[in-house]
């Protein structure tokens, strides 16, 4: 049995472990959504797993969780985050949701991982780890209190970490459908994101994202270290190319349909620091 420990200290170097579930019951839950009728599951399915063959090729190992029936498990992005080696788990906002934090819960104690239990409501979607930075979007998902919670969490457990929260277009769920970093000196944003002046400053270059492309969820993308990148827009991912990293477009345009992409469905678990 490989011993399996979370450390992640910014979004960029190789993925080792991550956590993902099947879309087995995929349904379009979102209040914003009004024009798409259905979503392909055999479609959907077929897309998904283009995505995990293409991470397994980069060497990710993949950890699934069990299939209980909910109509978003496919988005574990949104269960957890890590922050170094301690896996948080979020208190999710819809009730529709609650009960998808039950599966990480389960793994965390099977494996004896550093686990810290949110008491208010936060989800790993907004949460992305940058040098010292937590930078946390604060929309209908993720709360003020849990900004708070956290500062209080670093802070008596002596991890040196500034907290910048972010405010958004919430229409777009989670800060990582309008805001992403894609390495040590460079993040994308758009026009999604509010207040960008209190996170431009951490980098030195801007990628941004075309207007007409933000509703396609092209700023969540995956890094796989090394400057590959994973993204489910075409024309986006013509830009990143131009930008000389290495982009692999994943079709998912079934599972866009339920406000969700390739960055949603991946929990990263582990990173290969430098």
């Amino acid at each position: 049995m490989v011993k399996i420990k979370p450390f992640i200290v910014n979004e960029y170097d190789p993925i080792e472990y991550c956590i993902m579930a099947y879309p087995n019951n995929l349904q379009i839950t979102d209040q914003y959504i009004n024009s798409v009728k259905s979503i392909d599951l055999k479609l959907a399915l077929q897309q998904y797993e283009n995505l995990v063959n293409t991470l397994k090729s980069h060497g990710v190992t993949i950890e699934f969780l069990n299939l209980t029936g909910e109509p978003s498990q496919v988005f574990t992005r949104d269960i957890g985050f890590v922050v170094e080696d301690v896996l948080f788990i979020s208190k999710m906002t819809e009730n529709i949701r609650k009960t998808e934090t039950m599966n990480i819960l389960d793994f965390s104690k099977r494996n004896n991982l550093n686990t810290y239990i949110m008491e208010n409501e936060i989800e790993g979607g907004d949460v992305l780890v940058h040098k010292n930075h937590v930078i946390i979007g604060i929309g209908d998902r993720s709360t003020g209190r849990a900004v708070e919670e956290l500062e209080a969490f670093m802070k008596n457990s002596n991890l040196n970490y500034e907290i910048v929260p972010l405010t958004f277009d919430k229409s777009k769920i989670h800060l990582d459908c309008v805001f992403n970093i894609l390495d040590e000196e460079t993040c994308i944003k758009s026009k999604g994101l509010y207040n960008p002046e209190a996170v431009l400053n951490k980098f030195s270059k801007v990628i941004e994202v075309p207007d007409n492309e933000l509703d396609s969820l092209a700023p969540n993308i995956v890094c796989l270290g090394n400057k590959n990148i994973l993204t489910s827009n075409e024309r986006f991912a013509k830009i990143l190319s131009e930008k000389g990293y290495n982009s692999i477009f994943i079709d998912f345009t079934e599972i866009i349909k339920a406000q969700g992409s390739i960055g949603c469905v991946i929990l990263p678990l582990t990173r290969m620091s430098k």
